[in-house]
């Protein structure tokens, strides 16, 4: 069985061009092309939906109609699955690289092929995860963007989609819906400029057909329709930024220190004299933590970390 990585996804995109000219920031759709991605499309949980629900052991996520959205779903058994599907909710099948070895090694190699770090298993910065989206024909989901990027592989039907490139906020870290009633408050620490309710005309319209592929990059604008009852399968990964290298590499690397690891003693609570020695405390330790910083170098940082690995390994 051929391995399925960035290059077999993307095809006949090479993965050099798709790695200087559109990751991380830019979209790309590429249409369907004869027996590409034969492995995934032959597997026999994503022949249709009935055989999806009847392969899922976890609960499914079902999109209630009043929002438009996924995050406003309830976690439903796969046997109440269908019965939802007929009320129009869109049903999200979370995890999906645990349901098949194939979907798994795909998203496994395709992570490798983008290089975004892990930072190991307990505390994933990258969070890589498959996603199956079944969506009821006249349903989709209002203009939103995500703080991860998407590969988006159209398996059954048809779902249109219109996006748009962010000019509110570069980067975000949070997602966001139009219509929601509150920010992230990050995110609006984050945002440059307000944000948009719908895409300005001229925006880019895309046909999603069974074996296209769509890359959504993180914060772009994007929403879709549904003529007819849809199948997708997501590859979805969270995009770890530079402060999430730094806080976790150093995290690692003061937690080797006695000092760093002492209890964070009376930083609450009703007696100021506590209180006073703590902040003291810690005004100390961050004080010689700068001190010391401009002697080590990123690299060693890494290594230290364990976030990367060591030449001499």
């Amino acid at each position: 069985m051929q391995k399925i990585g960035l290059s077999n996804l993307l095809a006949p995109v090479s993965s050099h061009e798709f790695l200087n000219s559109y990751w991380p920031y830019e979209p790309l759709f590429i249409p369907a092309s004869e027996n590409k991605l034969q492995e995934i499309f032959s597997l026999p949980q994503l022949q249709d939906l009935e055989s999806l629900v009847a392969a899922r052991l976890l609960k499914v996520r079902a999109c209630l109609p009043d929002f438009d959205d996924e995050y406003s779903s309830i976690h439903v058994e796969p046997k109440d699955a269908l019965k939802a599907y007929r009320n129009k909710m869109t049903l999200v099948f979370d995890q999906m690289q645990t349901q098949h070895p194939t979907i798994a090694e795909a998203l496994k190699n395709i992570r490798a092929d983008l290089g975004l770090v892990t930072g190991g298993a307990e505390n994933d910065l990258c969070r890589a995860r498959s996603i199956a989206y079944a969506t009821p024909g006249g349903c989709g989901t209002r203009l939103h963007f995500d703080a991860n990027a998407n590969f988006v592989i159209q398996i059954k039907g048809s779902k249109r989609w219109r996006l748009g490139p962010n000019e509110s906020v570069d980067n975000p870290t949070e997602r966001f819906t139009t219509g929601s009633e509150e920010m992230p408050a990050a995110l609006e620490k984050q945002c440059h400029a307000p944000l948009i309710e719908e895409l300005p005309e001229g925006s880019m319209e895309i046909l999603m057909e069974p074996g296209c592929v769509l890359f959504v990059p993180r914060g772009y604008w994007h929403e879709t329709m549904t003529d007819e009852d849809s199948l997708s399968l997501n590859f979805t990964f969270s995009q770890p930024t530079w402060a999430d290298v730094f806080t976790k590499s150093l995290q690692e690397v003061l937690l080797q220190s006695p000092e760093w690891r002492e209890l964070a003693d009376g930083l609450e609570g009703t007696d100021q004299d506590r209180k006073n020695k703590a902040l003291a405390r810690f005004d100390f330790l961050v004080k010689n933590l700068a001190s010391d910083l401009p002697d080590i170098s990123g690299q060693q940082l890494l290594i230290g970390g364990g976030l990367l690995r060591s030449s001499e390994e």
